[in-house]
C-alpha cells in the first residue's frame, strides 16, 4: 500500500506536492481562501456560503466520481458541511448539507480516506460536538448515521478528530475512549487501551495510529502510538512539551474548541494545540517513537496545521500563515494578516481556524 521509509533527522518529502493549499475562517465571512502550491503568499478569498459561520475544519477527498473536492465543516444548524466543486478557483457558492443536528449540534471533525476496496468515492466521515458519527460512501452526497451499539450516542461527548488509514481502518477518540474501525467506519468497537484524561487528536501514517491526549491534573499533551494492526499494544507515554488546549473566550460557534492538530507524512508528526503558541515533532514507527523536538515558534496561538509532505503549513489566531519545509524543524511566517473581503469592506487580522492540501490522506 505505501512504502514504509526510514525516519532521519533531515526529513524530505515525497516530492509531489499539492497543487493548492485552502482555509476557512472565523465567524464573520463565510469565506474561504486558496493558494496555489507555486505560490503560497499569494492567497485569493471567495465567499464560500452564504452567511458568516465559522470553519471548524478542513479536508480533501473525493466526490461521487472520484474527483478532488474539499470540505469545510461549518457552524450552523442548517448548513452543516459545506462542499467545494472539483475546481476550487471558481467563484460559485459551494453546495451544503443538512444533517440535522439539533440546536446545540455542530459538526466538528471531517476526513477522507480510500477504503479496502479503492473504491471511486473513498469514504468520508463526520465527528460532532455532540457525540455523533456520520458516513458517505458515495462522494459526500448522502450521509448516514452510525448506530450501532459500538458506536457512542449524542450524548456521550464531543469528538474532534477522525482519521482513516486508506485501506479500511478508521479511528477516533472521544473523553478516554479510543474508537476503531476495520471495515471502512461502518463499525466502531472502543476500549480504552491506556489512561487518558481525554482523547485531542489522532492520525495514520507510517502504518502507525497516532494518539494525543490530556490528563487529569498534567499542563501538557502526550502521545502515544500503536501499529495500525494491533491496537492493543503501545508505546511508552511522551510528555510533548506544549500545553493542552486552551479554552476560548469565544462563544463555541466562533472557535474551534478543544482539539489537538495533527500533520503526519512518511512517519513524521506536528502536533499544535488550539490556542496554544506552540509546536511539537516527533517520529513514529508502530511502538517506537523518536526525535521529539518543540521547534522554535514565536508566531500567534495556533489553529491547525496540515502537510502535503513537502511543506508543513500552520494557520493561527489573527489570520497569520507559518510554513516549514524541512518536515517541522524550522517554522517561518509566509503571510501576515490575511485580508478577508466581506459586506462593509476588507478586514484583516481575521482567525484562520483551519487548513486542508490537495492531497489524499494518509501520507
Amino acid at each position: 500500500k505505501f512504502m514504509k521509509p526510514v525516519v532521519v533527522s533531515g526529513y524530505s518529502g515525497d516530492g509531489n506536492p499539492a497543487s493548492h493549499f485552502v482555509v476557512g475562517f472565523e465567524a464573520g465571512s463565510g469565506d474561504y481562501g486558496y493558494a496555489a502550491n507555486a505560490d503560497r503568499t499569494s492567497w485569493t478569498i471567495n465567499d464560500r456560503v452564504s452567511g458568516n459561520a465559522t470553519a471548524f475544519d478542513a479536508a480533501y477527498g473525493k466526490d461521487g466520481s472520484g474527483n478532488g473536492i474539499y470540505i469545510l465543516t461549518n457552524a450552523s444548524t442548517s448548513k452543516d458541511i459545506t462542499i467545494s466543486g472539483t475546481d476550487i478557483t471558481s467563484t460559485s457558492l459551494w453546495s451544503t448539507v443538512n444533517l440535522a443536528f439539533g440546536s446545540s449540534g455542530r459538526s466538528k471533525a471531517i476526513a477522507w480516506s480510500n477504503d479496502s476496496t479503492s473504491s471511486t468515492s473513498g469514504v468520508w466521515m463526520l465527528t460532532t460536538n455532540v457525540g455523533e458519527v456520520w458516513r458517505s460512501t458515495n462522494g459526500a452526497t448522502t450521509w448516514s448515521k452510525l448506530s450501532t451499539s459500538d458506536a457512542p450516542n449524542r450524548d456521550a461527548g464531543r469528538i474532534f478528530s477522525i482519521a482513516g488509514n486508506g485501506s479500511g481502518r478508521w479511528a477516533f477518540g472521544q473523553d478516554d475512549r479510543l474508537y476503531y474501525s476495520t471495515n471502512d467506519g461502518a463499525t466502531f468497537a472502543k476500549s480504552e487501551p491506556f489512561t487518558a484524561g481525554y482523547i485531542m487528536g489522532v492520525a495514520f501514517t507510517n502504518s502507525t495510529l497516532v494518539v494525543v491526549y490530556q490528563k487529569s491534573g498534567e499542563a501538557n499533551l502526550f502521545l502515544r502510538t500503536a501499529a495500525e494492526t494491533d491496537v492493543t499494544s503501545w508505546s511508552d507515554e511522551v510528555d510533548l512539551g506544549i500545553a493542552k488546549p486552551v479554552a476560548s473566550t469565544q462563544a463555541e460557534d466562533n472557535n474551534i474548541d478543544h482539539r489537538a492538530n495533527l500533520a503526519a507524512a512518511l512517519g513524521r508528526v506536528v502536533i499544535t494545540s488550539a490556542n496554544v503558541a506552540a509546536i511539537a515533532r516527533i517520529d513514529v514507527d508502530g511502538t517506537t517513537t523518536s526525535n521529539l523536538a518543540n521547534p522554535t515558534y514565536s508566531g500567534p496561538a495556533m489553529k491547525d496545521v496540515t502537510t502535503d509532505s513537502n511543506t508543513w503549513m500552520a494557520v493561527t489566531d489573527g489570520g497569520d500563515i507559518y510554513e516549514s519545509t524541512d518536515g517541522g524543524e524550522t517554522w517561518a511566517e509566509t503571510v501576515d494578516n490575511i485580508l478577508v473581503s466581506r459586506s462593509g469592506g476588507s478586514f484583516s487580522g481575521d482567525d484562520i481556524c483551519c487548513v486542508a492540501a490537495s492531497k489524499y490522506l494518509p501520507l
